[in-house]
């Protein structure tokens, strides 16, 4: 994986694509939501994360422990208060090409980085389902609908040929990768709140998902069908 050394003098990626070692550290959802809260904030402690999730941080701490094992954050020195306070920082600002998407990563074709690729992707699904699941919870409770916008799920099959979903894939992803640049600082952390939007920010999970269903198809027919779910 490459990488290139910022300001402070630690190591930042510039890989477009995930590594196999990262991707491993990350197929499980509680480390896809330390990696998402360390995101959030810029920089974090064990403490900081513990208190955002809700969880001991002894257990914070091993699954961090995993993740810098994986290159998927590493320390970041300039912000700890003296040489005892671990702080942590993500290893890159990306992890996968989401307009271009990963089947054009080389890599793709070793089998053990396609299974580490897969794992991660099942515990995507899974954090992205908690999620989903919670906000249930919580709006059946409160007796309240979620705020237009803050909570959409769309899921339809659809008959399109390889060039029209990669189209699709395309244009949907150039959207999400936009979106996903504003009210974030340069570091791509959350912003502070600016006084001059109009309406305050919240963060969402967006999930895009395609899985094409072939071995379904009628005998002879072309083109295959595909299953396309959309959550925020």
């Amino acid at each position: 994986m490459s990488s290139t050394e910022d300001s402070n003098g630690s190591q930042r990626s510039t890989d477009r694509y995930a590594s196999r070692e990262q991707l491993r550290a990350l197929a499980h959802p509680l480390r896809l939501d330390l990696m998402d809260h360390i995101g959030r904030r810029g920089t974090a402690r064990a403490a900081d994360l513990a208190a955002d999730l809700g969880i001991p941080a002894n257990s914070v701490s091993y699954h961090l422990r995993i993740l810098a094992r994986g290159g998927v954050i590493v320390d970041a020195p300039e912000a700890a208060r003296d040489r005892r306070d671990r702080v942590w920082k993500l290893g890159q600002g990306t992890f996968g090409d989401i307009s271009a998407g990963s089947v054009n990563d080389p890599r793709e074709r070793d089998p053990e980085y396609r299974a580490a690729s897969g794992a991660m992707s099942i515990a995507v699904l899974d954090w992205m389902r908690s999620a989903w699941a919670a906000e249930i919870a919580r709006s059946t409770a409160a007796g309240t609908e979620p705020e237009e916008g803050l909570g959409q799920l769309v899921a339809t099959t659809m008959r399109l040929s390889t060039q029209q979903a990669q189209e699709m894939n395309r244009r949907i992803g150039e959207i999400i990768s936009e979106y996903n640049r504003l009210n974030r600082d340069e570091d791509l952390a959350f912003a502070p709140e600016d006084p001059d939007l109009p309406q305050k920010a919240h963060a969402l999970r967006v999930l895009w998902a395609v899985v094409g269903e072939q071995g379904l198809e009628p005998d002879g027919a072309e083109g295959a069908a595909v299953s396309a779910r959309e959550q925020s």
